[in-house]
């Protein structure tokens, strides 16, 4: 008599023997680190008639009573595990697929609104620090990262060269005959006045002239201011007397010292030439020798009129710093 077969009611779907066989590993409760496998065929009664070997009968009912000692809370639970496996796999399939069509949407619609070339917006889109275009999504992939934006347009630094573009329209014009350019000269700068040993010499002794030009036209306003009766013009003609007599007065001063100067280098030049060492005059020397040319070509009273009004300005300083008187309450 053949022993009795256990039978256990299991939603178990049949696996095709040309597919990849699928495993399922116990966790936790499993009854001594027994694994399941399920071999595809049909439990029927004529499968079971035709096996008459011995060995094999045996061998199926050890298999028969280990799997009637598993409890069903076991089986349960590896069947929920195979099933949370296969859910999963979906899942994940189904996020990857929406991502990739949300990238294949963006990408189209960048496209239609700058109106580029595939190849010049895949230059430009990058995804994962890489170029991607059409041909780079790839429908296995596995990144979970969102898709990331075109790179924006950033605003042009003050520090960037000139760009031209290259449709820039050339001129078709060219120069055939070099005419001559017109070139303005200014004779202080000259080339031509170079061998002067100093500067502005030559251009004074030329200009000279206008010094009597000067000298009359202050003689022409005395004369005006004179017969002059409105108090208003008068005024302005002894401003403009006053500024033109203080510029000849400073223009003298310092052709005065510049004949000191050139006087001074004239006589150092022949002692060099016989061996001796030059001196060079210090600002306050040079300032003492004006002042003694200017008063060996004035007469007594002019002189006396000079130190006078020195004096003054001597005095008005002094004043100005000394410290004002306190009050004292007597």
């Amino acid at each position: 008599m053949a022993p009795s077969r256990v039978l256990l009611t299991r939603n178990v779907r049949p696996i095709d023997v040309r597919e990849d066989e699928e495993t399922g590993s116990l966790d936790g409760d499993s009854v001594d680190g027994v694994a399941l496998s399920q071999d595809g065929g049909d439990l029927s009664d004529g499968s079971d008639d035709n096996e008459a070997d011995g060995g094999v009968s045996e061998e199926r009912s050890d298999t028969e009573v280990q799997l009637g000692s598993v409890s069903f809370g076991a089986l349960k639970q590896a069947q929920d595990s195979l099933a949370r496996k296969r859910k999963r796999g979906s899942d994940e399939t189904d996020e990857q697929n929406g991502k990739l069509a949300v990238l294949r949407a963006r990408l189209r619609e960048l496209r239609e609104k700058k109106g580029l070339a595939v190849k010049a917006s895949e230059s430009k889109i990058r995804v994962k620090g890489t170029d991607v275009g059409d041909d780079g999504l790839d429908d296995n992939s596995q990144s979970d990262s969102a898709p990331s934006e075109v790179d924006a347009p950033t605003a042009r630094s003050k520090h960037a060269p000139m760009a031209q573009s290259s449709k820039h329209q050339v001129t078709r014009k060219r120069q055939v005959i070099d005419l001559p350019n017109r070139r303005l000269r200014d004779p202080r700068f000259d080339a031509l006045n170079a061998h002067a040993q100093h500067p502005g010499d030559n251009t004074e002794k030329a200009y000279s002239f206008l010094r009597d030009y000067q000298t009359s036209e202050i003689a022409d306003l005395k004369a005006v201011l004179k017969s002059t009766a409105d108090p208003d013009a008068k005024d302005k003609l002894k401003t403009t007397i006053g500024a033109m007599e203080n510029r000849l007065r400073s223009k003298a001063a310092k052709e005065r010292e510049q004949e000191v100067i050139r006087q001074h280098r004239r006589e150092e030049k022949t002692k060099v030439e016989q061996g001796k060492t030059p001196y060079y005059l210090k600002r306050a020397e040079l300032k003492e020798r004006v002042q003694v040319k200017r008063f060996e070509g004035m007469k007594g009273k002019e002189r006396e009129k000079v130190v006078e009004k020195k004096r003054k300005r001597e005095d008005q300083r002094e004043k100005r710093r000394m410290p004002r008187a306190r009050r004292v309450d007597v």
